[in-house]
């Protein structure tokens, strides 16, 4: 019965659609084909600089060296990205209204140049807070650390005009924004010297400083509840293929009761590369560097050249680096293992790769990811890279060997 309903209606439907005269195509307004141009123009000129310094990048040897190219990189990008936001925000501003206008604001929003990004931030909640491509934006910056984040999901959450199909989309990313948020001032104090001055560069000093004082347990308290009402409410929505809201919903309460910094890391018992069987609790009585890597993720890689210097300088010691690999599909990572000389173990993720039960269970969103566990198995940093992380390291594994 159903199956004949629906055939009726596609018949209908294409009957009614044979009846109607052609609609005439509608062609973009002028100032959207020149704001488009400028986007085609930035993309032709920064291609080449990228790819030469992604090269760059592959073949440095230090993490001196690698931050010196991403410097390069930002400064490279600012210079042919800034006139270019510039002169489209000066199309669009009088033009602000028109839902023309919605995919070169969106891409505005992004700018580097604060003043600039918030105009187009402000358009954009003034005319078009609903607009998909405004849900979208909010929802990929949800949890970069901007200001005017959390304010926008907000409005567009209690919004009457929020399009059904966007609710629990909405709802999802105030509840990740604010548990982002939450983990903030952890993350700020434990930054290392290149990633403070990356955080200032991007937020400014100002904002920073605000950023360092938000109340941690109460941004998680309702971060929790919108999670728990999210899970409960659309458990079956997809957030990817395979991927539902109530499992994204149940790895992020997860984290918050159980993977905060000062709390017992749960046990990991699984599979490493070569299918051998262990448990993360094998190492107690050894500092932990649990890395959440991939041959996929660049960063991950740029990693692995100090993680090695690690393992070499703390060998005899009660130190162990561990990693949780999201390569689906083990034949692959084979190159990278050799190519990086990659002697310690990994837990394999299995062939749903970042969507597998490890990573699931421990809410990794951001590859890489990179705990330190001290020999108790108590988390003492998740967020720490460079002279920070190695400072923790040395810290806890000096009190492993005196409780020896």
């Amino acid at each position: 019965m159903i199956r004949s309903l629906a055939v009726s209606f596609a018949l209908m439907a294409t009957f009614a659609y044979a009846e109607e005269p052609k609609k005439p195509e509608v062609k973009p307004p002028a100032f959207a084909v020149e704001v488009a141009a400028i986007r085609t123009d930035v993309e032709k000129k920064l291609g080449p600089i990228y790819a030469a310094l992604e090269k760059e990048y592959d073949a440095a040897k230090t993490q001196v060296e690698r931050d010196a190219i991403v410097a390069k990189s930002t400064a490279e990008g600012d210079k042919i990205y800034g006139p270019a936001y510039e002169r489209a925000l000066k199309l669009l501003k009088p033009n602000a209204a028109d839902p023309a206008a919605v995919p070169g604001l969106a891409w505005v929003a992004t700018a580097a140049d604060a003043s600039v990004r918030t105009e187009a931030i402000v358009l954009l909640r003034k005319h078009h807070l609903v607009h998909p491509e405004t849900i979208t934006l909010a929802k990929n910056n949800k949890q970069s650390g901007y200001a005017w984040v959390e304010g926008m999901l907000r409005e567009q959450h209690a919004s009457a005009e929020l399009p059904k199909d966007q609710a629990w989309r909405v709802h999802l990313a105030l509840a990740m924004c604010l548990q982002s948020q939450a983990q903030l001032p952890a993350r700020l104090s434990d930054a290392s010297e290149s990633d403070s001055r990356q955080f200032d560069r991007i937020f400014g000093n100002e904002r920073v400083a605000e950023m360092k004082k938000y109340d941690s347990a109460k941004l998680e308290a309702e971060s929790l509840k919108l999670f728990k009402e999210v899970g409960e409410k659309y458990p079956k929505q997809e957030v990817i293929p395979g991927l539902t809201v109530g499992q994204m919903a149940t790895s992020s309460i997860f984290e918050i009761e159980h993977l905060g910094v000062g709390k017992a890391a749960p046990e990991i018992a699984g599979e490493d590369l070569d299918g051998a069987k262990f448990k993360l609790s094998d190492y107690r009585g050894k500092v932990v560097l649990l890395s959440f890597w991939a041959s996929w993720c660049g960063p991950c890689l740029g990693l692995i050249p100090h993680e090695r210097e690690l393992v070499e300088q703390y060998r005899g010691r009660p130190f162990a680096l561990i990693g949780v690999n999201g390569d689906p599909d083990k034949k692959e990572l084979k190159p990278a293992l050799e190519k990086y000389k990659i002697t310690w173990r990994s837990f394999w993720a299995g062939d749903k790769g970042p969507e597998g039960p490890i990573p699931m269970r421990w809410n990794v969103n951001g590859w890489p990811t990179v705990y330190v566990l001290d020999a108790e198995g108590v988390i003492r940093s998740k967020t720490a890279l460079g002279k920070t992380l190695d400072a923790k390291i040395e810290e806890w594994v000096k009190k492993a060997e005196a409780k020896k």
